[in-house]
């Protein structure tokens, strides 16, 4: 079976960053390319009008052009926009031709550079621009010469203002892509944060349970405390839930045996009190006992040895009360100093629940029967009521469930027994007894010293 990858924000923020990357490179290449395409062709245009002169000359020497002069001669100069001066070593203009006259171009040497070794742009006054090219550079008496070519740049500053916009255009355009594409990742990228925020609040309003488990790796720990957060606070409710319905269930049984004492003309004041007292003093310690169940559930609760046959003798006195006009009566096959792996309180609710629910459907007899083996203690509670259903012995158990539905209850106390027994890995069950009714067998592990 194929393992489940769980996604990585970084992976949403890597991968939005490269094609954001790759996006504005490879548009800023293509422009960089056509500019240096354009730069390259200037450049070698220069480098072709500055060999003309050696051109000439190799056809001369090849007899392709016999007559220089007469060759010359024949060229129209007016027909062309290049105009050329000569310039001496103290910015002078020594020579220039007829287009150079007529533009007015007389001082044109003071504005040119002592170096040209590349097409050059220069300002004349007014703003006029012409691009020098240097086709030689002699010497003569001592004397430094520079043929220079110019041209107007009109059309070049134009051409330039052109690409100066189309950049401009360009530039403004790949950066409205790259916002658009950060806006597209940031949202895409930090899509997981809107769908926990989402998530909490549907907690918050009790429309979902937990966070789903498909976050990626960064949020995985997050979402996995969130979700433990969520089950112990869930668990928590449910053993408060759960406390409050046990502890109203044994209090009913306690409130039923103190109703049973001040009905009984035959006690006296002083036993009257005595006994009111004690049922008290039980009520008082099944709300602590509740509470700490609640808080801290039945597996944190302290575990000892107890007495069996103080609680069974309270509870008898309790239950004989409450169901007087039975008059069941409970045998203990069972010594004195018997002692269960069970603390007090633990014991008190698991026999005040038991035996209320063998005095409640037996016909005269109970019987309590505790057998010690090397590592487990056997406890039958047994009454010789209409028993259990075999359908019915494992759902009785379940909170409630009750397998008598003439009789009153809530299906609380087996349950409560169940989870008490389950608490110090036990065993309960329910079987057909001697009696011909009941037997409800505990199986506890001892308590290692």
């Amino acid at each position: 079976m194929k393992q489940f990858i769980q996604p990585r924000l970084r992976r949403r923020v890597l991968i939005t960053s490269v094609a954001i990357i790759a996006l504005v490179t490879s548009a800023l290449a293509a422009v960089i390319n056509k500019l240096y395409s354009q730069s390259y062709m200037a450049s070698y245009s220069s480098e072709l009008v500055a060999q003309m002169p050696m051109v000439v000359a190799q056809l001369n020497r090849a007899g392709l052009i016999k007559d220089v002069d007469k060759w010359i001669d024949s060229l129209d100069p007016s027909d062309t926009d290049y105009i050329a001066v000569v310039c001496d070593q103290a910015d002078n203009t020594t020579w220039l031709s007829h287009e150079a006259d007529k533009a007015n171009l007389k001082n044109v040497c003071r504005y040119l550079p002592e170096e040209i070794p590349t097409p050059t742009l220069i300002k004349m006054g007014g703003d006029k621009g012409y691009i020098a090219y240097n086709l030689s550079r002699d010497r003569e008496n001592g004397n430094i010469y520079q043929l220079v070519v110019l041209r107007s740049a009109d059309s070049y500053e134009k051409a330039l203002a052109k690409l100066h916009q189309r950049t401009a255009f360009y530039l403004g355009l790949f950066v409205l892509i790259a916002v658009a594409f950060l806006i597209a990742a940031f949202h895409w990228g930090f899509q997981p944060l809107r769908k926990l925020a989402a998530q909490l609040d549907q907690m918050a309003e009790a429309k979902r349970d937990n966070l789903d488990n498909d976050y990626p790796m960064e949020l995985q720990e997050v979402t996995k405390a969130v979700n433990r957060l969520s089950r112990i606070s869930h668990d928590q409710k449910g053993r408060y839930r759960h406390a409050m319905d046990d502890l109203a269930h044994s209090l009913k049984t306690r409130l039923a045996a103190t109703n049973a004492l001040l009905d009984d003309k035959t006690l006296e004041r002083h036993e009257l009190n005595q006994r009111i007292m004690e049922q008290i003093s039980q009520m008082d310690d099944l709300v602590q006992y509740q509470l700490k169940r609640a808080m801290v559930g039945q597996q944190g609760l302290q575990k000892s040895n107890s007495k069996l046959m103080p609680v069974v003798t309270s509870l008898n006195h309790m239950l004989s009360k409450i169901y007087a006009d039975k008059q069941a009566k409970l045998h203990c096959n069972f010594s004195d100093d018997v002692m269960l792996p069970l603390n007090k309180d633990d014991l008190m609710e698991l026999f005040g629940n038991m035996l209320e629910n063998s005095f409640r459907f037996c016909i005269s007899q109970v019987r309590i029967s505790v057998e010690d083996t090397d590592s487990y203690i056997t406890i039958k509670i047994e009454d010789d009521g209409p028993g259990v259903k075999p359908d019915m012995r494992e759902a009785i158990f379940q909170r409630g469930v009750r397998s008598d539905q003439l009789n009153p209850g809530q299906g609380i106390g087996l349950s409560v027994c169940h989870e008490i027994v389950d608490s110090y890995q036990g065993k309960i069950y329910v079987e057909e007894s001697e009696l011909e009714g009941a037997s409800f067998v505990i199986n506890l592990p001892k308590l290692n010293d």
